[in-house]
């Protein structure tokens, strides 16, 4: 299956790297789609991930997209506008609810203009409860690697957004200790996005 790579804020295409090639490994035909989130907005953001997709489909074939953080806000904000074929999600430690980290952030000048337009809108919580539901097999695989801390208010988290921000409705959540940069790599998150590709279900956890 063709997949489609979005890393998160702050990352490049190379954080997609190695999932990538443990992916290519099994079959699969990765994709990496890259941005900076520093100048364009949200919106046109998820217009060039629309054009990448678009771009680089072959007659309609089936796709995934397996997302990194930010990069499940901008598939979920494309996914109306995605070709068909769109038949598997995967989201990797998804802000799906406004980060109390991103509220944080948006009352600091500074870091507010680094994180731009998307970093704004994550702090809003009326823009983040706007965004599409997934209407295809979706699975949610977040991180619980640090120690709770503020703004957590004592939550478990993976440094970045907690568990709580990453559910979304009723649709399938694992959890794994891993952290918010590198969940990525992880080998039993690849493992559990192998079964998902394959079978469109959440992996159960090992005993």
């Amino acid at each position: 299956m063709r997949v489609f790579l979005v890393h998160g804020m702050g990352r490049t295409r190379a954080s997609m790297l190695l999932l990538g090639q443990r992916l290519k490994s099994e079959g699969h035909t990765p994709s990496r789609f890259g941005y900076r989130v520093s100048l364009p907005s949200l919106e046109t953001l998820t217009d060039r991930f629309v054009a990448h997709v678009q771009a680089t489909l072959e007659g309609g074939e089936p796709y995934a997209v397996v997302g990194h953080s930010l990069g499940n806000v901008i598939t979920r904000m494309a996914s109306s506008r995605l070709p068909e074929g769109f038949s598997r999600f995967a989201m990797l430690a998804p802000p799906n609810q406004s980060p109390a980290l991103a509220r944080w952030v948006r009352r600091n000048p500074t870091l507010r203009m680094l994180m731009g337009d998307a970093g704004r809108k994550l702090g809003d919580r009326d823009f983040m409860a706007t965004l599409p539901r997934p209407n295809v097999p979706t699975v949610i695989l977040a991180g619980h690697a640090t120690k709770p801390w503020l703004p957590y208010r004592g939550g478990p988290s993976d440094g970045i957004v907690s568990i709580e921000e990453t559910r979304l409705d009723d649709i399938p959540h694992r959890t794994y200790p891993v952290s918010h940069s590198f969940i990525m790599n992880d080998t039993e998150i690849t493992k559990a996005l192998l079964h998902f590709l394959e079978t469109g279900l959440p992996k159960e956890p090992t005993p």
